[in-house]
């Protein structure tokens, strides 16, 4: 590669994390997914213990992996304390995904390798999910990351290449699982199909390697050993409630009818590849007579058919949707499109237009800010400092999911109780014990409907408290102890 080569890829680099990262701190947190994944990621750097995510002193929440805990923790703990930084690794890795469709081009689009690349940085999806704090964009950069080394590996006549490729698939795959589990080996399971497709038994051994099993298990199981050996349920729960449940169950109530597939995967799929899903459809159109023969004959058509029908297959089957799931699917249909289009020479006002796409794409993560959403913690938190002077050091959720990114912005500890009498919530303590427990100033937050309800059970436990008005849908109670003293309405409220 020539030094104007490279000046090329630094430049082109440069530009792909910029744009990728653009405005990611305008919009303010939204529950419950955000806040959820910052509280886990405050709790590590606050206690120290990177191996148990915590959401509460009291509450693990093993329900993922920790990669994504452990990068939004290091970029607060790199860029400081702000929405940005909770937004960067998901950015980082939206932009290394577009630089490795750029190096994959290069096999599968070799006259054009730049186009998959820009195809993927403009679909509407996988810009708008690099704008949520979420272990999605970091899945679909470690699968995306796996497909690349399986075809480095696939067609490289050099040993020593293939060695590398090998110890790289390994890696990603480890990456894949501590991000997200068993479902990040669905596009190498895509892989091995097309392994055994193109080449028989034969193919698949092409695919392991002793050394690359042994890096498999080095990164990906260590924390997943650790953690077992520590918390000898928490495997049952992964297994169970994670995998199987997932897959098999409506408990996660998540889209779970049979029509659920096509109400959250089919408009995903068809608003997410704009601009280019005009070009989709007519590549389906165009292919649907010729495409056993073309699929036969043809490596990159069977690779990229693997890779995007085998875990879309996964997806429809299992009955856990949501729209989030099929974001590394966007990384083949990248390729769809760009060989639909090779050789394109792109005309000024195609450019004009795909900057102006771009600018857009950017914009649209400004846009929430200036809107009124109900699932705003950046706008709760302020409510409650109008409120309470001075902060609580913990906001209770009664018989309601917590919103816990009000840890970020008030630098509270969050957490949900149960009513006396009510069934016992997963993550939840029951309330007379909490009220036991010496925490600091307390804030109770329920819904309005039931704030009698708790009014009363505060009274039979002897617990003193003032009602504070309304914040944005919860009637707010602050509780008084001996170690604090709020000021409402500027007015100090001592405990008598």
């Amino acid at each position: 590669m020539t030094t104007s080569q490279r000046l090329r890829v630094v430049i082109f680099a440069a530009a792909v994390v910029l744009y990728a990262c653009l405005l990611q701190g305008v919009r303010p947190l939204y529950s419950p997914d955000e806040g959820r994944y910052t509280d886990v990621a405050l709790m590590m750097l606050a206690d120290g213990d990177w191996l148990h995510p915590m959401l509460h002193p009291e509450v693990p929440h093993w329900s993922k992996p920790p990669l994504a805990y452990w990068s939004i923790a290091a970029s607060f703990a790199t860029f400081g304390h702000a929405e940005f930084a909770a937004r960067l690794p998901g950015a980082l890795a939206f932009a290394a995904t577009i630089l490795l469709l750029g190096r994959l081009g290069r096999r599968l689009v070799p006259a054009q390798p730049w186009l998959p690349a820009l195809v993927y940085a403009t679909f509407a999806f996988p810009s708008a999910a690099s704008n949520l704090v979420t272990t999605d964009t970091l899945l679909a950069l470690w699968e995306t990351l796996s497909v690349v080394a399986f075809a480095e590996l696939w067609w490289t006549a050099d040993e020593r290449a293939a060695r590398r490729a090998r110890l790289l698939l390994g890696f990603a795959l480890a990456l894949a699982f501590l991000t997200k589990g068993p479902p990040g080996l669905l596009a190498f399971a895509a892989c091995l199909v097309f392994a055994a497709w193109s080449e028989g038994a034969r193919g698949v051994r092409r695919a392991f390697g002793w050394d690359a099993l042994l890096v498999f298990l080095v990164v990906g199981g260590s924390w997943y050993a650790i953690v077992a050996w520590q918390e000898p349920g928490v495997m049952r729960y992964f297994l169970v409630e994670e995998v199987v449940n997932r897959v098999a169950s409506d408990r996660m109530h998540r889209n779970a009818e049979w029509y659920g597939a096509f109400k959250v995967y089919l408009p995903t799929l068809l608003a997410g590849t704009l601009p280019w899903l005009p070009l989709l459809v007519h590549a389906a159109w165009r292919g649907r007579r010729n495409l056993v023969a073309r699929l036969r004959a043809d490596a990159v058509s069977r690779l990229l058919a693997c890779w995007l029908l085998l875990p879309l297959v996964v997806f429809v089957l299992a009955r856990s949707r949501l729209p989030l799931y099929v974001l590394p699917l966007f990384a083949p249909l990248a390729f769809v499109v760009a060989r639909e289009l090779a050789p394109w020479t792109p005309r000024r006002w195609q450019l004009v237009l795909l900057g102006a796409w771009c600018v857009a794409m950017v914009a649209l993560r400004a846009v929430p800010a200036r809107l009124d959403v109900d699932a705003d913690d950046r706008a709760l938190a302020q409510a409650i400092d109008r409120e309470l002077t001075p902060r609580p050091a913990e906001v209770a959720f009664v018989e309601d999911a917590p919103r816990f990114g009000l840890r970020f912005y008030l630098g509270s500890a969050v957490e949900r109780l149960d009513l006396p009498d009510e069934p016992p919530q997963p993550q939840a303590q029951d309330l007379p014990s909490e009220l036991r427990e010496r925490e600091g100033c307390r804030l109770l937050l329920v819904a309005p409907a039931r704030r009698a309800e708790l009014e009363r059970a505060l009274a039979a436990y002897g617990v003193r408290w003032r009602r504070i008005a309304d914040v944005r849908g919860y009637a707010g109670l602050a509780q008084l102890s001996d170690d604090c003293a709020w000021r409402v309405d500027d007015r100090v409220m001592l405990p008598p």
